[in-house]
């Protein structure tokens, strides 16, 4: 798509079998990372979101990360830079070979999915400004791309300065691109759009389209989600 859609420039007039290598020097090659959390429960039983030692290590790993793309930069003179992988199928792919080669690890491996890049556990109770304190400073050092984000268990229109605020948090702490997730539920039955539970409020019907952020952006209802991500929305927590 990118190569023949010229967004990388001169992909367009490659014939299919043409090497591609000058094209790569106006496109980025990002080198992605996802489980910072699980790799830190590996190492310290413990997450880096209240851990100073695994926080440490975390981001000592990802400035490694990053020399690494400094070197293939200068070696290769290609646009190399380090990204925040906000993994989707990959999140559970990797799980399922590190379970068939290592076994079930308590909080690295017994789940159906990894936590995104240097995300703080998607289960973690956490306040909003300790997740964001925890994770802003890594978006300076993922310039290939970074999300960080704040979950609500409310509707979010009927709080608007409670929203302002946590904008203003992230902007002040340095978050690159952040995101406020809140549900968006909608009765098929009636209409009524709201925080649904179970039923809806209106007319108990339980034909609810559940509206919800899967990595960066919307996706549509949750039954079209994979697996391994509705797992992880299974486990989010909202954050205070």
């Amino acid at each position: 798509f990118m190569m023949g859609n010229d967004v990388w420039k001169g992909g367009a007039a490659l014939e299919p079998n043409e090497e591609v290598g000058d094209v790569l020097r106006s496109g980025t090659l990002g080198i992605g990372f996802i489980g910072g959390h699980n790799a830190m429960m590996a190492l310290y039983g413990a997450g880096h979101g209240h851990n100073t030692q695994a926080w440490n290590t975390l981001y000592e790993a990802v400035q490694e990360i990053n020399k690494v793309a400094e070197e293939y930069k200068a070696k290769y003179q290609l646009n190399y830079s380090v990204l925040a992988t906000p993994a989707e199928g990959l999140s559970g792919r990797f799980t399922r070979i590190d379970r068939r080669k290592y076994g079930i690890i308590p909080g690295v491996t017994d789940k159906d999915y990894y936590v995104n890049s240097f995300h703080v556990d998607v289960k973690e109770p956490i306040s909003i400004m300790d997740k964001v304190k925890c994770e802003a400073p890594f978006h300076a050092i993922t310039k290939g791309g970074h999300i960080t984000y704040v979950e609500l268990d409310g509707e979010a229109q009927k709080n608007i300065k409670a929203v302002a605020k946590i904008v203003k948090v992230m902007h002040d702490e340095g978050i690159g691109y952040g995101s406020i997730n809140h549900p968006v539920d909608t009765c098929h039955a009636c209409g009524y759009k709201g925080v649904i539970y179970d039923k809806c409020p209106v007319c108990q019907s339980e034909n609810i389209l559940r509206m919800r952020r899967i990595t960066g952006y919307l996706t549509g209802d949750l039954n079209s989600w994979n697996s391994a991500k509705r797992a992880e929305e299974k486990d989010r927590v909202k954050h205070h």
